[in-house]
């Protein structure tokens, strides 16, 4: 299902927010049915997680680690999502070709698979929290259909949600790695959709850092969406996100806000 185009709107963060935000009650939560919530970059502090994890197995391994060597990580581990998101790449090969492709240009004789599978156990157990990530949560739960979807791993994602007890938080969790299909294709979304109950596509918003993962592929399928943008990052989508936010407290006046307004 394709919505026809429209100019999204953007939100200027309120740094003076109300600090009783949480006693919202259900009947104010009107615009929309159900929030799901991109992880990585979105809810969790990826970066933080993973330079940390990426370390420390590094170190364990006699590596010279200084600080600054995680950026050439990131630049390549995006590259090979990017792949991914494009279909030039699938699931079971990304997890490995990164760590080949990084341990290549630091010239380093570590077997990629290997270190990848403990590069993830210690990943899932580092579940930094991005800012307002706690407090968005609070203000939503039992209130709105929560969902989880992620195009992350199950042995990243599951422990750490386990880990702080969000598990119990959300009402549906779609992983990526546990269904065969990463987010925009169009195939995970009708995944989410009928997980939770094929609500009226336009009761649905979705929050994310990613353009094309989470935004494009969400409007493509019909959904409302919200971009997590919180470097100020320009937006080069041809349909701009219905809703564009630099911190996640922003999303309470998405929410309280009457349709008509947009």
């Amino acid at each position: 299902m394709k919505r026809k185009k429209r100019k999204g709107r953007k939100y200027i963060p309120s740094w003076g927010e109300d600090k009783h935000w949480t006693k919202v009650s259900l009947n104010a939560m009107k615009r929309y049915r159900w929030v799901l919530f991109d992880a990585d970059h979105t809810l969790f502090d990826f970066d933080k997680a993973s330079e940390e994890a990426l370390s420390e197995v590094l170190v364990q391994h006699g590596d010279d680690w200084t600080e600054g060597m995680y950026a050439d990580y990131k630049r390549i581990n995006v590259q090979c999502w990017t792949e991914h998101e494009q279909g030039l790449m699938d699931r079971d090969t990304l997890v490995y070709e990164r760590f080949k492709r990084y341990f290549a240009f630091r010239q380093l004789d570590l077997d990629p698979v290997a270190t990848q599978q403990q590069y993830l156990r210690r990943l899932g157990a580092k579940p930094y929290l991005m800012p307002g990530a706690e407090e968005i949560m609070t203000l939503l739960e039992g209130k709105v259909g929560l969902g989880y979807v992620t195009n992350g791993m199950r042995e990243v994602q599951r422990p750490r949600l386990e880990l702080i007890g969000w598990h119990k938080r959300f009402d549906v969790i779609v992983i990526a790695g546990e269904i065969g299909v990463s987010k925009p294709n169009a195939a995970y979304f009708q995944h989410v959709h009928e997980q939770i109950g094929s609500p009226d596509h336009a009761d649905v918003l979705v929050v994310g850092d990613s353009l094309t993962a989470d935004i494009a592929g969400a409007a493509s399928f019909g959904y409302h969406t919200c971009w997590y943008n919180p470097m100020k990052e320009t937006c080069h989508l041809e349909q701009s996100p219905d809703f564009t936010i630099l911190h996640l407290a922003e999303l309470r006046e998405i929410l309280l806000a009457k349709p008509s307004s947009m």
